[in-house]
C-alpha cells in the first residue's frame, strides 16, 4: 500500500516536490504506521465508537492537509467553486454549531440532576458528533483543500498560509479532548451518581472544548475579512 500512495503523491506532486522523495515516501509512510500492529491498543479498541471514528477521521484529513501543504499532493476541484464553496461553509456550520450548542445542551441535562436525562444526552451528544461533527470537519478541510487550489495551494496566500497552521494547532488540540471526552462517557455510563468525578471530567471537558474553538474562531475570521 505504501508504494501506490507514495506513486500517487509522486504523480500528483509539482516539478519541485518530486526532488523531494523522502518527504513523499515518509507521507506514504504515514497511514501503515498508525496502523500497524501494536498501534492499536487495547485501550483503543475498548473506546465508544464515537472516539474511534473521530481519532480516524482526523487522522486522514490530517495525512492529506499535510500531503497538500508539503506540496506531495495537489488538489483541484471536482465540483464547480460555487458547490465546493456551499459544501465547504455548510461543513463549517455542521461543524462550529454542533460545538458551540452541544455543550450548552448537555450542560443543562447533568445540572437538571436527573440521571436519565444525563444518560440521554451523553448517548445525544455521541450521535450528534458523529452525524455532525465529524462528516462537519471532512466538508470543511475537503472542500477547503479544493478550493485552496484556485489560489495556488495553501501557502500562496497568507490567510490560507496561517488558517492551514491553526488547523494543525486544532488537531493537536483535539488528542487531550478526545481522551477526555471518552472517559466522561464512560463515567456517565458506569457512575452517573459520583457528582465529584464528573465535575472534574466536565470542567476539564468545557476548558479545553473552549481551547479547541479558538484556531477555527480565528480561521472563520480570516476567511471572512481575507482581501481577495
Amino acid at each position: 500500500m505504501n508504494y501506490f500512495i507514495f506513486r500517487y503523491c509522486r504523480r500528483n506532486a509539482g516539478p519541485s516536490q518530486k526532488r523531494h522523495p523522502t518527504l513523499l515516501m515518509l507521507l506514504g509512510l504515514l497511514p501503515s504506521f498508525v496502523f500497524q500492529k501494536g498501534m492499536f491498543t487495547d485501550q483503543f479498541l475498548a473506546m465508544k465508537n464515537i472516539t474511534k471514528v473521530s481519532i480516524l477521521n482526523g487522522l486522514a484529513l490530517l495525512f492529506l492537509t499535510l500531503s497538500e501543504f508539503s506540496g506531495a499532493l495537489k488538489f483541484d476541484l471536482l465540483l464547480s467553486y460555487q458547490w465546493h464553496k456551499i459544501l465547504h461553509i455548510l461543513g463549517v456550520v455542521l461543524f462550529m454549531g454542533n460545538m458551540i450548542v452541544g455543550p450548552v445542551w448537555f450542560l443543562f441535562a447533568y445540572y437538571s440532576g436527573d440521571r436519565s436525562l444525563l444518560k440521554f444526552a451523553n448517548r445525544l451528544l455521541q450521535l450528534t458528533d458523529l452525524y455532525l461533527t465529524v462528516p462537519g470537519v471532512a466538508l470543511t478541510v475537503l472542500n477547503g483543500l479544493c478550493l485552496a487550489s484556485v489560489y495556488g495551494g495553501t501557502k500562496q496566500q497568507p490567510w490560507l498560509f496561517y488558517s492551514t497552521i491553526l488547523l494543525f494547532v486544532m488537531w493537536a488540540l483535539s488528542i487531550p479532548l478526545i481522551y477526555l471526552q471518552e472517559k466522561m462517557y464512560s463515567a456517565i455510563d458506569n457512575e452517573p451518581d459520583n457528582t465529584t468525578k464528573l465535575n472534574k471530567l466536565l470542567v476539564g471537558w468545557g476548558i479545553l472544548g473552549t481551547v479547541v474553538m479558538i484556531p477555527p474562531t480565528i480561521i472563520f475570521y480570516l476567511m471572512v475579512v481575507k482581501s481577495i
